[in-house]
């Protein structure tokens, strides 16, 4: 022991002498206190209260600080982008200046090449999940929506609130613009934002004699799918243990409410909205033409079989990440998550989600207008049709 801690104490030596910096971690910060996260009051419409419909339609909630506010934020930024990187680093430098109490925290490759750069930021070690969840406050990602998505990786249970900025290819997820980032942060450290709780799913994968295997969140979407082996692959699809269809095809997408504008809606699945509660079940080119796309109660448990008799294997991808192959007689049980993704976002959700599908998803463009809607920003009445 004595040993150990005098090479330590050389190698400690040795690091200042060289120059070196310690690397800054979260290991002496208390953990965190978790937000009050409510149901926002009902609103006014022409003097009249509508609890009744809020209570059915705004499902969005109010973010409030306990104490003195947030201590540590989490900044995850999308790789090899230099307009993303000068956003960082501008965000992070205001961050400092502005609420210099707050811990700012990289990712363990992030911070290696900030640094220097940035000699008040920390990290963490890297695959040490757990650390994450035990201090960061609040996180604020740069990117994509697959920035949006590794962020749901680091956090298996408890989410803290996201605040995404967008600087991706797409961004359907992203309700900010990085331009207008001091606003924005000023309402979340403030505790004035509104919150979109998105739902998650459980993907638990139960070996042939029943033994769970592993268990993981979902964001988006499981998907069992043949890959690239040349043979369709034949799935048992189970709703709350009676079956539902046994499918030859491709494969079978279980989604989300988030994932319905993803791989789902590829595969011709509906657009679902973010308040919708449901879980969509589509087929991947299915041999018969009859099987739709399903919405189901989130309060549903989906199981898919690879059934005994199936010519071609079947791999399991979450979020589009490949989660290894499923043999015959495996199954995946998959129900919603009780731990969803905290957003901060819009406080015009309905608004903003017209706008999105509208001008990210070019929803129901005709060739006629390629470029602009048939009425523009008017909301059409009887005698336009």
């Amino acid at each position: 022991m004595f040993l150990s801690l005098a090479r330590r104490g050389l190698w400690a030596s040795a690091r200042r002498g060289l120059g070196l910096r310690t690397i800054a971690t979260t290991a002496d910060i208390a953990t965190k206190t978790l937000p009050q996260i409510s149901r926002r009051q009902p609103r006014q419409s022409e003097g009249i209260e509508e609890s009744w419909l809020d209570s059915e339609s705004d499902q969005q909630y109010s973010l409030r600080w306990r104490g003195t506010g947030p201590q540590t934020v989490l900044l995850v930024k999308k790789s090899d982008s230099p307009a993303v990187d000068s956003a960082m680093v501008s965000i992070t430098r205001w961050l400092h200046d502005t609420y210099p109490q707050i811990n700012i925290v990289l990712e363990p490759l992030v911070f290696t090449q900030y640094a220097g750069q940035l000699p008040f930021i920390r990290t963490i070690a890297a695959g040490d999940h757990l650390e994450y969840s035990r201090v960061v406050d609040f996180v604020i990602t740069l990117g994509g929506d697959g920035t949006f998505l590794h962020v749901s990786s680091l956090f298996q249970r408890e989410v803290p609130p996201i605040v995404p900025f967008s600087m991706g290819t797409l961004g359907f997820l992203l309700p900010f613009n990085v331009a207008d980032f001091q606003p924005q942060l000023r309402n979340v450290i403030e505790g004035t934002s509104t919150v979109l709780p998105r739902m998650r799913l459980t993907y638990s994968k139960r070996l042939s004699d029943g033994s769970l295997d592993s268990s993981i969140n979902v964001t988006n979407e499981a998907c069992i799918h043949r890959g690239t082996y040349p043979h369709l692959t034949t799935i048992s699809c189970y709703l709350n243990g009676h079956l539902l269809t046994t499918s030859v095809g491709d494969g079978i997408i279980v989604g989300t409410p988030t994932g319905s504008t993803a791989y789902s809606l590829s595969a011709g699945g509906p657009i679902v909205h973010p308040l919708v509660s449901s879980i969509v079940v589509a087929p991947v080119c299915p041999r018969s033409l009859s099987f739709r796309p399903l919405m189901l109660p989130s309060s549903s448990r989906v199981t898919l079989l690879v059934h005994p008799k199936s010519r071609g294997r079947a791999t399991a991808y979450i979020d589009g990440r490949d989660c290894g192959e499923l043999k015959h007689a495996e199954c995946v049980e998959i129900t919603r998550s009780p731990y969803p993704l905290m957003c901060v976002n819009r406080d015009d959700l309905a608004a903003g989600w017209a706008q999105d599908i509208n001008q990210l998803l070019k929803f129901n463009r005709t060739f006629s207008y390629p470029h602009d809607s048939l009425y523009g920003s008017h909301i059409p009445d009887d005698e336009d049709y």
